[in-house]
């Protein structure tokens, strides 16, 4: 039995190093193709003078730029918001916000692209960490108060050094402190905020801010329960007195060349799937079942 478990152990070892391999190895032969796959879009407005070379240059900067700085979401996922903004016409005034920047891994690819479209980046969190979770929820865990810490100037380095820090605004304090104050248009945005409250309290003061085509990218897509507030119909009408609006990569994230097949339970024993993708849902997108042929 000893034998067998150390022969597993092995062999299991080995698998975990070959797939590492293949996932840096492929990341780099496919970085080109990957950029010009998400970026290929005929709605990105002529006045970014998005040329392929300026679309590749961008990729490569996202993707060495998450590799220097932590970050919880890819450069996949950088790009695709990266395409909704340039989607949007400059007539259209607003702000891209983040709530949740960590170590400001993706604020400094999102301030690139604010750049590129001479947009404000607006990155709010407490740079505390995570909260004390609030009473009733049921997902969060005490023991997660104080994760995910990254300090105002830590993450202010990070953007000066590989992003664009003059179109950035940094907005300290907790959501339900700082949020209620939103008054600006907002184009795009991006919540990692692993709490329920959290989420509840962003979309909120959020949505009512964004523009009638604004989009809103979360980064915990594979949490169903999470997730579902995006499908609610009670929570919507509460709120907002409308329907819910549904959520592109609710379960899974959107595929962006990544093993996960779900329901979230943790990774197996192996570690080789990898739940990184990120969902979203656009301001006039519909998530309402209307259906009900026993009903009058």
């Amino acid at each position: 039995m000893g034998r067998n478990r150390m022969s597993r152990s092995i062999i299991g070892g080995l698998l975990r190093w070959v797939y590492r391999v293949y996932v840096w190895s492929s990341e780099w032969v496919l970085l080109p193709l990957s950029t010009l796959t998400i970026l290929d879009s005929p709605g990105i407005h002529r006045s970014y003078k998005m040329s392929v070379f300026r679309k590749l240059r961008l990729g490569f900067r996202m993707f060495t730029n998450t590799r220097r700085v932590t970050s919880g979401t890819s450069y996949k996922a950088h790009l695709v918001m990266a395409r909704r903004i340039l989607e949007t016409p400059p007539e259209v005034e607003g702000d891209v916000i983040e709530c949740g920047t960590w170590k400001g891994g993706s604020a400094v690819n999102l301030s690139l692209v604010c750049r590129i479209v001479g947009r404000r980046l607006k990155v709010c969190d407490s740079f505390e960490g995570l909260p004390e979770p609030k009473p009733g929820e049921h997902l969060a865990k005490i023991e997660a108060k104080g994760a995910y810490s990254g300090t105002l100037d830590e993450v202010m380095s990070n953007i000066q050094r590989y992003g664009a820090i003059e179109n950035c605004q940094f907005v300290k304090g907790w959501f339900e402190d700082t949020l209620p104050e939103l008054s600006s248009p907002l184009v795009l945005a991006f919540l990692d905020v692993d709490f329920e409250a959290s989420l509840h309290t962003c979309v909120r003061h959020i949505w009512p801010n964004l523009v009638e085509q604004g989009y809103m990218f979360t980064d915990e897509a594979v949490l169903t329960d999470y997730v579902a507030l995006f499908y609610s119909e009670k929570w919507w009408r509460k709120y907002f007195g409308t329907t819910p609006p549904g959520l592109i990569g609710a379960g899974t994230g959107l595929p962006l060349g990544q093993f996960y097949i779900g329901p979230w339970l943790g990774f197996g024993k192996l570690g080789l799937q990898r739940a990184i993708g990120v969902a979203y849902t656009q301001k006039s997108m519909s998530g309402n079942w209307t259906y009900y042929p026993d009903e009058e």
